[in-house]
């Protein structure tokens, strides 16, 4: 557990949840009928246009992918954010799985959630997304209800400027809506618009933020049943971390929320590995 004044602590986490882009099956996709699901590279391999995420590439986006490169997207020489993969524990692979699974952890007594631990602490939470009855319940952080990824970007923004130490968790609902919809248009759209604003929001942070990329599900629109079971992306980036390197492979959502716990020092975790100590200066 982070000892108080530790310098790799941050004042401020930023989580964005790119909730449906997968990154290719995994071990466990024959169980959930996803063999050969890859949202990414499906997406990459058969939209007609030229997919271009240059903010994503530069933070180590195609480097995740180092074997399998995804197409028009390879890995970069010297990548600014950490990046790996993180494969669901869980034994089943509905949407909100994903998120208690990252959010959830085991107190003393009971499964208690990040959210509220960090409010009671103290620290304020703004959580935005798609109306989801985990987030309606996790009083008294700050919620909004988002139904675009525009509106998404727009409360992230709003935290960017707010001097506040704590946790924005925030959702991109569009993902999740192309993967349903079977629609790879609006899915390599969405990948797009989300890349642009990302360049804002990196120019945006300041010296000790933390920003972390992932998702929290997998949705191919080029597959029938989703939530596809993949792995999913996780890229960390902070303006005063100048290396970077591989995080490997994680075994639950859980490091997600054990990362935060462990920044604010708050309460002891029994769920997932914290990140901290391999972010190194």
């Amino acid at each position: 557990m982070r000892k108080e004044g530790c310098p790799l602590a941050f004042h401020r986490i930023f989580v964005l949840d790119l909730a449906g882009v997968g990154m290719g099956e995994a071990p466990d996709a024959n169980r959930f009928q996803s063999v050969g699901a890859d949202t990414i590279g499906h997406v990459a391999q058969q939209w007609l246009g030229d997919l271009s995420l240059p903010t994503l590439q530069q933070l180590g986006f195609g480097n995740i992918r180092i074997t399998n490169p995804i197409p028009g997207i390879p890995p970069v020489e010297q990548p600014t954010g950490y990046f790996g993969r993180l494969h669901m524990a869980a034994q089943d692979n509905r949407r909100a799985t994903g998120l208690r699974e990252m959010w959830d952890y085991t107190g003393p007594i009971r499964t208690e959630s990040v959210f509220t631990t960090l409010t009671a602490a103290g620290y304020s939470v703004t959580l935005a997304g798609p109306f989801l009855s985990y987030l309606a319940t996790q009083t008294p952080a700050e919620r909004f209800q988002v139904g675009t990824n525009q509106a998404a970007f727009q409360i992230l923004y709003d935290r960017l400027n707010a001097p506040v130490s704590g946790l924005t968790y925030v959702v991109l609902p569009e993902f999740r809506f192309a993967g349903e919809h079977q629609d790879l248009e609006a899915s390599a759209q969405a990948l797009q618009m989300t890349d642009q604003h990302l360049a804002q929001v990196i120019h945006d942070l300041g010296a000790n933020d933390l920003l972390i990329l992932t998702a929290t599900h997998a949705a191919d629109p080029t597959f029938g049943p989703t939530p596809t079971r993949e792995y999913l992306p996780l890229l960390v980036y902070s303006p005063s971390r100048q290396a970077s390197h591989a995080l490997g492979i994680r075994r639950t959502l859980a490091d997600v929320g054990a990362t935060v716990l462990e920044n604010y020092g708050v309460a002891p975790t029994t769920t997932g590995h914290s990140l901290l100590n391999e972010l190194t200066q």
